[in-house]
Parts: C-alpha cells; sequence; structure tokens
C-alpha cells in the first residue's frame, strides 16, 4: 500500500496524511461520524459537507485526474489507508452512472454499527463526492443506498453523472475501464 508523506497538520509529524490529518486521526474522525449520525441524524448534512471538501483536498494533494471512474474510487481508497480494508466492487455501470457496492465497514470501524433504520455514512458520500468529482471533473452526485445503519450487509452508493441528466444521458466525460454499459 502506498502512502503519501506529508507533514500532518495536528502533530507537525512526518506520517502519512489525508487531507492535512494523520491517517489515523482521519480514521478516528470517520469513526466518531458514523457514531454522531447514529444517535443523531441532524448530523448528516455537515457530515456530507465535510466530507466532499475532504474528498475534494485528497483529489488535488494526491493530483489524481482521470476521466474513468473505476480507476480514480480505488485511489481513493489506498489514499485513506483502505485499500487492504475493505472490498468495492461496482455492481452496475450506465452512461449516467453507477451503483457502488463497499464491504467491510464494520471492521473499518472496530464496532458494529447499530441498525438505526437510515444511512449512517454521509460523511463517506460526500468524501466521495468530493473526490470523484474532482478527480474526473465531473458534476457528480452520491447516495447511498443500502447501508449497514439500516440493517443491510454492506453499504452501496448510486453514483449518478449529473452532466449525462442534463445533456439527455449522453455525455464524453466520466467512463469506465470496460466501457460504460
Amino acid at each position: 500500500m502506498r502512502s503519501h508523506k506529508c507533514k500532518s497538520v495536528c502533530c507537525g509529524s512526518d506520517v502519512p496524511a489525508i487531507a492535512g490529518l494523520a491517517a489515523h486521526d482521519f480514521s478516528a474522525l470517520d469513526q466518531a461520524i458514523v457514531k454522531l449520525i447514529s444517535t443523531d441524524d441532524r448530523f448528516s448534512a455537515p457530515a456530507r459537507q465535510m466530507g466532499r471538501l475532504l474528498g475534494e483536498r485528497i483529489a488535488l494533494e494526491r493530483s489524481v485526474n482521470s476521466q474513468c471512474l473505476d480507476e480514480a474510487f480505488p485511489t481513493l481508497l489506498v489514499a485513506c489507508g483502505l485499500g487492504d480494508s475493505t472490498h468495492s466492487r461496482v455492481l452496475q455501470k450506465s452512461p449516467t452512472g453507477a451503483l457502488l457496492q463497499i464491504m467491510g465497514c464494520a471492521d473499518i470501524l472496530g464496532w458494529q454499527v447499530p441498525r438505526v433504520n437510515r444511512a449512517v455514512c454521509c460523511f463517506d458520500t460526500g468524501l466521495f463526492e468530493g473526490f470523484l468529482s474532482s478527480a474526473t471533473g465531473e458534476a457528480i452526485r452520491v447516495e447511498e443506498t443500502a447501508c449497514l445503519g439500516m440493517g443491510d450487509t454492506s453499504c452501496e452508493f448510486r453514483i449518478t453523472f449529473h452532466s449525462a441528466q442534463a445533456a439527455g444521458g449522453s455525455r464524453e466525460g466520466v467512463a469506465f475501464r470496460n466501457g460504460n454499459g
């Protein structure tokens, strides 16, 4: 696993950093946000916005510029130190978007996500949205459609290319390594 070396804002040491945070601080932030959203849904919107800003920053720090969604996304997982911890796969592909599945979330968090009958991965939703939008140069919207917090066995995210919707489904932007369909 490749890690990006830069000074961590919080401690000033040469440790792998993610958007200015030490990797362990980034992980602790993600855990704390999931716990907060599990207890009170009002944390969802600010958590999503924070994730979006961090995702954009990670793409800029890593100089990620890819029109290929299934190459850009694994770059984010590796940057966050999750390349070996999670399993992700694209379940569906279309010219207007994709459905992404991520497994191993509870193992990363180190605790069982409580079933609260709502999605609790708003920070990650924003992180994916900000990173993919910045990395691909496309307006991308991400919505969580399955979540451990809803009692599902994995988390799934619907990725929608807004430029495709505006153009009636035809666009030349984001692609997949093996084609769009």
